[in-house]
């Protein structure tokens, strides 16, 4: 409902989205675990 809603305003998906957020932009685990997701998510299976 809050994807439906944010054109109009987004604010209920930003506190959803800030919730999930990390502080570890530079850790490579961090990076490798959000790029295997997104493969992932796209359908993609690893080698």
């Amino acid at each position: 409902m809050a994807m439906e809603r944010s054109p109009i305003n987004d604010l209920e998906l930003r506190v959803l989205m800030q919730a999930t957020l990390s502080e570890d932009t530079e850790d490579p685990d961090t990076i490798f675990h959000g790029i295997e997701q997104s493969y992932y998510y796209e359908g993609y299976e690893p080698n």
